[in-house]
């Protein structure tokens, strides 16, 4: 049996030894994240789309192929319940300052010196993928320093590959939703079972899913080690109009068209 205290240690030495790749941004990819134990005990507790009644999860996405559970949902807390999904949870948490470390040198380069000793906070959410889900490029929330998504279980080939772009052109600010012409795939993951990846939310740090044609659903972790900070009324207000705390980071981004916007949140 492994231990919890093995499984750590294997996740820890796997982020040591990972290659931090910096094109089109910092990012490390890990094969075999979990123990192979762990991962068939975890697998089999997961629930599967169609089990889920998205009244339950908390956030109602408008995808009509994507289900989210969100930490404070009544799916999330049963699954809380399991002792090997959160044994794994814990783990997550208790990997940041692996993370953090790994990515040290290209946070100081990107985030605002005011922000480099600011407290960084773990939260994770589960979520589901069926037949013809993708997911165009776009920017994540800025209040995100690190995130990563884990994909315990996979059908090889079947598309949905995470797709990791770089720009055209010099930028003095970012699109959250960017045109598809001012941007070109630099990195093209196939997903395997046990797959996992980790990047620093810079703000050009666009990536993408590619259309899932799998029969059956994929299911994946999304993992954020965030700022902890609490925004002001303004800060509120210019999140809306996209701004999304861009004084956390040196380099601002914005949503520059609210059509894409739109077609994105239905994705």
């Amino acid at each position: 049996m492994v231990s919890v205290i093995k499984m750590i240690l294997e996740i820890k030495n796997k982020i040591k030894k990972s290659k931090l790749n910096l094109e089109p941004f910092p990012h490390i990819i890990i094969k075999n994240f979990l123990p192979k134990k762990i991962l068939n005990k975890l697998n089999k507790i997961l629930p599967d789309y169609d089990d889920i009644d998205e009244r339950n999860v908390i956030f109602q996405s408008l995808s009509k192929t994507k289900k989210t559970v969100m930490p404070d949902s009544k799916v999330f807390k049963n699954l809380l319940k399991k002792k090997i999904f959160k044994e794994v949870n814990d783990n997550l948490k208790k990997i940041k300052p692996t993370i953090l470390k790994k990515f040290n040198n290209e946070i100081s380069k990107n985030v605002n010196p005011n922000f480099l000793n600011t407290k960084i906070k773990y939260n994770m959410n589960f979520g589901l993928m069926i037949k013809g889900y993708l997911k165009s490029a776009h920017l994540d929330r800025r209040d995100h320093l690190i995130s990563g998504i884990y994909y315990p279980i996979s059908k090889k080939n079947k598309g949905g590959n995470l797709q990791l772009c770089g720009t055209i052109g010099k930028k003095k600010s970012f699109d959250v939703f960017p045109s598809k012409k001012n941007l070109k795939i630099v990195k093209n993951y196939r997903i395997n079972k046990n797959f996992c990846v980790f990047f620093l939310n810079v703000p050009w740090a666009y990536h993408a899913v590619s259309k899932y044609n799998g029969e059956t659903d994929r299911k994946y972790f999304y993992i954020d080690y965030d700022f902890n900070v609490k925004e002001s009324s303004s800060l509120s207000k210019n999140r809306k109009k996209g701004s999304n705390l861009n004084s956390l980071w040196k380099i601002p981004v914005e949503v520059k068209s609210l059509s894409r916007k739109e077609t994105f949140f239905n994705e």
